[in-house]
């Protein structure tokens, strides 16, 4: 297959600059007091009821957080331990990020590579981010979130979004944590990277620093 040099590498927030999304989940079932496919099977009813599917009625800015957390509540079996409408205070308590990885993306784009953020994001969890990112959000070029265009990802005209703020001519790579993200990614003419642990994230940009080309 042909290769290509990228231009922009857009990276992901949760799951890819924090640890898995998993460790959170299983953090604020444990305080919720309910198992994480009891919470998440009300999730999902709220989502549906809109046509949509797990946590799209907060990452396209559908619904308040306050709002969707009483609906995930009247949708479990038994009440939670905690008001689910204060979610992001609960899913970002002492979660740290992922400073190696952002030193490798500082990297790239001192060697010429543009840095964008695309991420499946929620209002109200906007400034937990910021406290976490803090000084590496000048990393960024650019940020794209879900919330704020009511699109979000592998909706591909999130990726539409992207490219009207860091034009790539179709050299660019996301690296995200969401195999259906990456897939979605691919057919619309980007280059992916299915991020699994930090190691390996840093070793792909680390390449990419170097201005080495991969199988587009």
């Amino acid at each position: 297959m042909a290769e290509q040099p990228i231009a922009v590498l857009w990276c992901d927030f949760g799951g890819v600059l924090t640890p898995p999304v998993t460790e959170a989940a299983a953090r604020i079932a444990r305080a919720a007091g309910i198992p994480w496919p009891v919470l998440w099977r009300a999730i999902d009813a709220v989502a549906s009821d809109l046509g949509l599917r797990g946590m799209a009625p907060l990452e396209r800015g559908l619904l308040s957080q306050a709002e969707w957390g009483s609906r995930v509540e009247a949708a479990l079996p038994i009440r939670p331990a905690i008001e689910l409408g204060d979610w992001g205070e609960h899913w970002y308590r002492d979660r740290p990020v992922n400073t190696p990885l952002l030193a490798a993306l500082a990297r790239l784009r001192d060697s010429g590579v543009r840095i964008g953020m695309l991420t499946n994001s929620v209002r109200e969890w906007e400034p937990y981010r910021e406290r976490m990112l803090r000084d590496h959000v000048r990393v960024f070029d650019a940020v794209v979130r879900s919330h704020e265009r009511a699109i979000a990802k592998p909706d591909p005209r999130i990726f539409a979004v992207a490219e009207e703020h860091l034009p790539s001519g179709g050299a660019a790579l996301l690296l995200d944590d969401g195999a259906v993200n990456c897939r979605a990614a691919r057919d619309f003419g980007w280059q992916a990277h299915l991020h699994r642990d930090s190691n390996d994230s840093v070793r792909l940009l680390a390449r990419l620093a170097r201005r080495d080309v991969l199988p587009s």
